[in-house]
């Protein structure tokens, strides 16, 4: 049966569709949002408006004969109570928060690269919960999501957001992975790892492990 994914645009919906399809599983996309700004602007307004557009998306997906269901989106992830709201409709979820934990418990000291705070945080309390004695180093930049989606080379969009800077910033205070902490990011990790010995971590490859075993 079909997964549904839900994700914060359509070019992260169609990364989550096609990271489904890429292992053999069929996947149809649900968009929250059109642009990256709307989105960012969704997930710090009214907590209520954000429960009752994802219910809305999941009662289609539920309608549809659908049961099971992939939040693509760190962010929006860290910003509702996904698993409460599928739970209600009978649906089952997973969402990037349900990876982090496992990384958490590997690393003492993790770098995550996110694409805004909301998503930061969600991170950072996704893995401390799971591994109190880990320290997370967090940066957010949501210039980064505007190029992956205009489809700016990765090595231009690594090298224009400063992200070398970053790397040697994780580096320096003892991060022994760095964590692609939104889903547009796997666009970048080849022209990041160039620039740093350390592991480029991407949760979706578990994640779609996850999902796809169920």
């Amino acid at each position: 049966m079909s997964i549904a994914v839900i994700a914060g645009t359509p070019v992260d919906t169609r990364m989550g569709v096609d990271l489904i399809k890429g292992r053999g599983g069929e996947a149809q996309g649900f968009p929250v949002s059109q642009t990256p700004e709307e989105q960012t602007a969704f997930q710090v307004g009214s907590q209520s408006a954000r429960e009752e557009a994802v219910g809305a998306i999941l009662d289609r997906i539920k309608d549809r004969g659908m049961d099971r269901v992939l939040v693509y989106c760190n962010s929006l992830s860290a910003t509702i109570d996904a698993r409460a709201l599928a739970g209600d409709r009978g649906l089952r979820i997973w969402t990037p928060m349900d990876v982090y934990g496992e990384i958490a418990r590997q690393y003492r000291r993790v770098g995550v690269l996110t694409a805004n705070s909301q998503g930061a945080a969600g991170v950072e309390r996704a893995m401390v919960n799971a591994s109190p004695g880990t320290l997370v180093f967090g940066a957010a930049d949501l210039r980064l999501v505007l190029g992956v989606e205009a489809g700016t080379p990765p090595e231009e969009l690594v090298d224009g957001c400063g992200l070398g800077h970053l790397l040697r910033f994780f580096e320096g205070n003892g991060a022994e992975a760095v964590v692609l902490g939104c889903t547009h990011f796997p666009y970048v990790k080849e022209a990041l790892q160039k620039r740093t010995s350390l592991p480029i971590l991407d949760p979706a490859e578990r994640l779609a492990e996850l999902v796809l075993a169920s």
